[in-house]
């Protein structure tokens, strides 16, 4: 179990009996079409109880899969190859072996959650690094299918959002659910089938349908919650009392927006249209002097010292940080004026400026520790900034799918109407300003510099081209990840002639508290494919080394998702003999391969959702890249950072060569 110096809401039971607490105090609320989505079949945690724990992997199958992973990055070093097989076979009879049957023995005595839940918590909220470009990342939504004016768009986005949020807290969010046959068992029918499923065998009754019911222990932590910095370790702080309002940021001005009524109804939806139409298009105040924005993207101690700081001056103050951090979720209204963009800049540089934005330019009108800021562009572009302690894609993502849904299919504000509605405070709008003395004024100047100088080596770029997409891969029984993970790997290989560690990450939420594993890209077959293609013109040979690559890949794939790499494995028995143990840590973590098996060169991840246009997220080493990829039927694209100026373009251009060597290959 967490402890309370870690997560405020410590453990899912007690955020069971907050939540119990929070819907009995609710229960008179209606369930209407307007407050809520519709009701689903099955309760939101009917899975939840039955989820299979992860599995700790056999330590010899780990130290296996460890040394196949090292020996392409170690670009033929024999040597340091022999060295780690020889430290790590003392580790698998020494303290490895000790380790793992204390890990597993814990493991046994909390069935209530995974091994890797508590120390993968620890490891976010104990960096004392910036939660920018190191750890948060961004989603952008598709373009706008209503073409709104941005404030009638933010207003949808806002009603789906409590939609989403009321619907989930009263346990009538359809479960998450990863279906392999969709037609099958995405169904009414299917859903009535489980619900006669005792619950205790509920996950077991959808699998033999081939669905997988996904971990939801997460979702409590998108509403009303923040990362509260403190010295050594932040805490995550999640407020489930009648909270009715939302923050809007607007020019560094935090406003105090009341959309919920004395019952917790939504407010007429064009009462918030009216709102958000003042705050947007009439609200004119100059920006403010000092927005705290810069504090929340300082490094972590400093920014917990100058808040304890801030609260010690008045009550007053630590009002307002109650207002914020408990606020239901936090909107920023951006100003470029994108249309002259539009005229001075090319669209790729206009979707790299975009991505920026998101990611980590504009501290002013940003508050970094929420779980999310939900940030609207002058031209109606909308998207999330996410905090990533508290929880991985998978929630993000299916609330931005269906938010998305909602806010397009069912919108209360449309062209017609919002022609119609007169900005107004509606009295709900209360301005939130801290009281500062000259000490915290000069503490802002630093950490404004601070941050200047940080986001000043960042960089982006931005390649989408029908050049390769899934129809043509499926033709060819090729994995599109595969081939997307391989063609990153040429283009770093084209510019290096070497192969580096690379990191893809895998959603373990299959299982109950899972978070993530990493597949290891890098392998003995995608080596031996590209050092093959300067050596041979041979086509068939290339195809046969290619669906080698994709086979072992979609391998990795599953061995991941299965909780089966050995990242984790190797990262909790870590944990358990630094940080619980205070032991000396074993040679095999010291070691210089394992040093440069975790400096991830090539930081990758992906999203598929057709809500969702970009995301991105920052490079994880400063010679490194951070590597967003999508692709679709017809056309694939990257979103790649870097703090390396020169180097980004080069990567770009020998990206785009190799997607279109990989076409030519499988085309031939």
């Amino acid at each position: 179990m967490l402890t309370k110096s870690h997560l405020s809401v410590c453990s899912t039971q007690r955020y069971l009996n907050l939540l119990h607490r929070y819907t009995s105090s609710n229960s008179s609320q209606k369930y209407d079409d307007y407050n809520f989505f519709k009701r689903s079949i099955l309760a939101t945690d009917h899975f939840q109880n039955s989820l299979p724990r992860l599995p700790i992997p056999q330590l010899d199958k780990t130290c296996q899969r460890y040394l196949a992973a090292l020996k392409p990055i170690l670009n033929n070093d024999e040597n340091a190859y022999k060295e780690t097989q020889s430290i790590l076979a003392d580790f698998r009879t020494g303290d490895g072996k000790r380790l793992d049957a204390k890990l597993r023995q814990q493991n046994a005595s909390n069935r209530h959650t995974s091994y890797i839940s508590k120390p993968w918590f620890e490891m976010y909220l104990k960096s004392r690094l910036p939660l920018i470009l190191n750890f948060n990342f961004f989603l952008v939504f598709t373009d706008d299918q209503l073409q709104l004016k941005p404030a009638a768009r933010i207003t949808n986005y806002i009603i789906s959002s409590v939609r989403f949020m009321n619907t989930l807290r009263s346990n009538f969010l359809d479960p998450e659910v990863y279906h392999l046959n969709p037609k099958k068992s995405n169904t009414d029918q299917f859903r009535k089938y489980l619900r006669y499923v005792p619950k205790r065998f509920a996950f077991y009754g959808a699998v033999i349908q081939k669905a997988f019911p996904l971990d939801m222990s997460q979702y409590n932590r998108l509403f009303n919650s923040t990362r509260i910095p403190r010295t050594d370790c932040d805490i995550l702080q999640t407020n489930l009392d009648k909270i009715r309002h939302i923050i809007v940021i607007k020019r560094g001005h935090y406003y105090k927006v009341n959309v919920l009524d004395n019952n917790g109804d939504l407010l007429p939806a064009e009462q918030i249209a009216a709102m958000m139409k003042y705050l947007s298009e009439d609200l004119n105040e100059e920006e403010n002097q000092y927005p705290f924005g810069y504090f929340t993207a300082d490094k972590r101690d400093r920014w917990a010292t100058i808040r304890t700081q801030i609260e010690t001056l008045s009550e007053h103050n630590k009002q307002m940080f109650k207002e914020i951090d408990s606020s239901i979720m936090v909107v920023c209204l951006d100003e470029d004026d994108l249309s002259k963009l539009e005229r001075s800049r090319s669209k790729q540089q206009l979707a790299d400026y975009v991505s920026g934005r998101y990611l980590c330019y504009n501290a002013v009108n940003r508050w970094y520790d929420k779980s999310f800021n939900m940030i609207m562009l002058s031209d109606g572009t909308l998207g999330l900034h996410c905090e990533h302690s508290w929880g991985d894609g998978v929630a993000l993502l299916r609330f931005c799918n269906d938010i998305d849904k909602d806010a397009n299919e069912n919108n209360k504000i449309n062209s017609s109407n919002y022609q119609t509605i007169q900005s107004s405070t509606n009295n709900c709008i209360e301005k939130l300003e801290f009281q500062l003395d000259d000490k915290i004024k000069n503490e802002f100047q630093i950490s404004k510099e601070n941050y200047k100088n940080f986001v000043s080596k960042f960089n982006v770029n931005t390649f989408q081209e029908p050049i390769l997409g899934k129809n043509l891969l499926k033709k060819s029984s090729l994995s599109p990840d595969a081939i997307m993970q391989l063609g990153i790997q040429m283009a770093y290989y084209r510019l290096h002639h070497r192969f580096v560690s690379t990191y893809e990450s895998c959603s373990t939420a299959v299982y109950k508290h899972g978070r993530t594993e990493t597949i290891r890209p890098v392998t003995h077959e995608t080596k031996t494919f590209i050092e093959i293609l300067t050596k041979s013109n041979n086509d068939q040979l290339k195809k046969d080394l290619l669906k080698k690559c994709s086979d072992k890949h979609q391998q990795l794939i599953k061995e991941a998702a299965t909780g089966q790499g050995f990242d984790r494995h190797l990262f909790a028995l870590k944990y358990l003999q630094e940080i619980e143990s205070k032991e000396a840590l074993h040679r095999i973590y010291k070691d210089k391969s394992y040093q440069l098996m975790n400096h991830t060169i090539l930081s990758t991840s992906t999203v598929a959702s057709k809500h969702i246009a970009a995301g991105g997220f920052g490079p994880v080493v400063d010679n490194g890249f951070g590597i967003g990829y999508l692709i679709d039927d017809e056309q694939c694209g990257l979103l790649v950072t870097s703090y390396l100026h020169k180097e980004l373009p080069s990567f770009m251009q020998a990206a785009d060569e190799s997607f279109r060597e990989l076409a030519n290959i499988i085309k031939a």
